[in-house]
């Protein structure tokens, strides 16, 4: 059984809420990385329509870069996030999930992926800096968002039990 994919209102509301709420979180760097790697790899990418995924993903780059003071401005993380949100993408045209488990393993891959090319891109795009803990509680909660994005980009199509 092959799931549904959401329709397109559906996932660019979902996608504009996360975005103001990784704004919003700004003061608590942990609680916006979490979100903005939810946004970056469980609700922008879409199979098969890379565009709004694309713009999501930049969005989401540019929004973590200019709300931290401390971290350089150079659209290193922009250009991760649209890198990662097309694989992320391209993954789920190529392989699609049926099952749950399945999908929080990709989260799981794709958040290491993420930590490491957003870090490696920033430091191409400046110099060395500080690391942060964004990633660590990005991935520790992947079962959390993960399940979440799970529920609200296949609702209607199944438990998920699998």
């Amino acid at each position: 059984m092959r799931l549904a994919p959401p329709t397109l209102t559906r996932q660019n509301l979902l996608c504009a809420a996360a975005l103001g709420l990784m704004a919003l979180s700004a003061p608590f760097p942990g609680l916006q990385s979490v979100f903005h790697v939810a946004l970056v790899l469980a609700l922008a990418p879409r199979a098969g329509a890379p565009l709004f995924g694309a713009l999501w993903a930049l969005a989401a780059g540019w929004i973590l870069e200019g709300s931290l003071r401390l971290y350089p401005h150079f659209g290193g993380t922009a250009w991760a996030d649209l890198t990662l949100a097309l694989v992320a993408g391209w993954m789920a045209g190529r392989w699609p999930l049926e099952g749950l488990k399945g999908w929080l393993a990709r989260l799981a891959a794709l958040s290491l992926l993420h930590a490491l090319l957003v870090h490696g891109a920033v430091r191409l795009a400046t110099t060395a800096h500080p690391w942060g803990w964004g990633w660590f509680w990005a991935l520790l909660t992947v079962p959390l968002w993960g399940w979440l994005a799970w529920r609200l980009l296949h609702a209607g199509a199944g438990s998920g039990r699998r």
